[in-house]
Parts: structure tokens; sequence; C-alpha cells
């Protein structure tokens, strides 16, 4: 790995964990505006997704599905006749994959709710006021783990690697192509109704990220004292999230870390994002 794509790769890592660690601080305390998370959205689009979108490369783009696609490979021998330099790609991809899966291990889907530029566009267009469509875990899950088996499964079996054909992220790197860019466009579409479509139903790191956030240290915790059961915080729950949380279900659907039920709870003790 040369010298300046180590160096943007290393960059970007940083600044992934310092906007984590900020969005953790602000959650905790219950700082997590309409506005203030609008900026974040905005910011990261610019940053994560137009600047490093410029300094990244077709052979390496640091994004979080990247990142599971290349350790895939990594473990199952697909680049049989890769270079140091390959190798050490993808041993950093390794790395940042850890890093990613214990961040949701940590605080939910963080990762997904303030990093991923992707994530944070769709995010952005929803905030669009029209009719919303909240789908059930298990209609998202299904779509989404057959879309996961049959990545792991085509790369294991036969190196195929069917989101090379649709990949959402090159649109960021101006790497245009009729396929790609087809797919983007359905996708911001389906945003307007749906929360995160493409993390929703097709993301393989957001099928595993789910997995990983099962076992989150932190996450939106009631209590029950304080809590007036109003449930304006299941209602500003993008996903099915928060009312897994407030029916204390076991499995809970994909929670974003956007703070919207925190902002959005009446009382300043009922709802906070802690350890139990």
């Amino acid at each position: 790995m040369n010298g300046t794509i180590a160096v943007t790769v290393v960059l970007k890592l940083v600044l992934w964990l310092l906007v984590i660690a900020v969005a953790t601080v602000l959650l905790r305390r219950r700082a997590v505006t309409k506005n203030l998370r609008t900026a974040f959205l905005i910011g990261g689009i610019l940053v994560f997704g137009i600047l490093f979108g410029l300094l990244a490369t077709a052979q390496f783009d640091p994004n979080p599905v990247d990142i599971l696609r290349n350790v895939t490979r990594l473990i199952t021998g697909q680049q049989p006749q890769a270079g140091q330099v390959q190798q050490s790609r993808m041993v950093m991809a390794a790395v940042f994959l850890v890093v990613l899966l214990g961040i949701s291990v940590l605080s939910n889907k963080a990762v997904c709710g303030w990093i991923c530029h992707f994530g944070l566009l769709q995010d952005l267009v929803h905030k669009v006021p029209v009719p919303k469509w909240k789908p059930s875990l298990k209609v998202t899950n299904t779509v989404r783990g057959i879309a996961f088996v049959g990545l792991i499964v085509g790369l294991v079996t036969a190196g195929l690697d069917w989101i090379g054909v649709i990949d959402p992220f090159r649109m960021f790197r101006f790497d245009f192509f009729l396929a790609g860019g087809i797919f983007f466009a359905v996708i911001l579409v389906a945003s307007l109704f749906i929360y995160r479509p493409w993390c929703q139903f097709v993301c393989p790191f957001g099928f595993l990220s789910w997995v990983a956030e099962q076992f989150s240290l932190m996450r939106p915790r009631v209590h029950w004292d304080q809590c007036k059961k109003c449930r304006q915080c299941v209602k500003a729950c993008p996903t099915g999230a928060m009312a897994d949380f407030y029916a204390e279900k076991k499995i809970h659907a994909d929670c974003f870390a956007c703070g919207a039920c925190l902002d959005a709870c009446p009382q300043p003790d009922a709802l906070k994002w802690r350890k139990k």
C-alpha cells in the first residue's frame, strides 16, 4: 500500500472513530436535536462521501460494505496471486471490519447511522415530508438475509460478487455506470418513503452489524418509574427498534443510533442512551 493511500485510510478511520465518539457523547447527553442530526448528515456526506470519494481508488475504497467483501475474499483465498500491496489492503480491511463490528457491540448501529455516507444520504432524503412506511423486521431481514447469503456463497464458491454489478458506493467516486446509476436512483427514490432501504433490505454489512447490535452495551433504555407511557419515542423512531425496546423484546429491529427517540421523549429521565 503506497504512502498516500495509507495516510488516507488511516485518516478516514480516525475521523470515523472521532465522529462516533462525539455521537455517543451526544446520545448519552440526549443532545441530538433534529437540526444537529441534519448537520451531521450533510457533513458526513460531504466529507466521507464526496471528499474521500475523490481520494479513493477503484482498488481500495474503505466503506463498510467494501470492507466486508474484501475480508471475505481474504478468508476464502479469492486473491491467489495477490502481491504484498494487495495483501496489506486485505489485512487493513480485516482490521477495519473488527473495529466496525466492535462499535456495533458497543453502541448499536452507530457505524451505519453516523459514518456510512450512503446511509447518511438515504437518511437525509428520508426527511422529505411524504408518507412513510416502516417495514417489519421479518420482512427486511428475510430479504437482507438472502442478499447476505448470496454474497458470501457467491464469493466462496465461484468468486461471484453481485454487489459489484450495482455498487452504489462507486457513485461517490464519480465512477458512473448504467446499472449502478439506475440502482442508486431507485434507492434514493425509495428513501423518500422507507428509512434507509439499502441498509434495511440489501446491505450485507447491515445484516452482520444487526447481529452484532443484539449484544450492544449502549442503546435506548426506558426507565419505567419516569416513563409516562406517551410512546412519543416509538412514534419518532424511523424503524421498529424503539417499539421493540419499549416492549422489552430480546431481539430488536435495526437501531441506527439516530437519537430521534431521545429527542422526542418529553421526560428528561425516562429514556437514556446507556448501559443497563
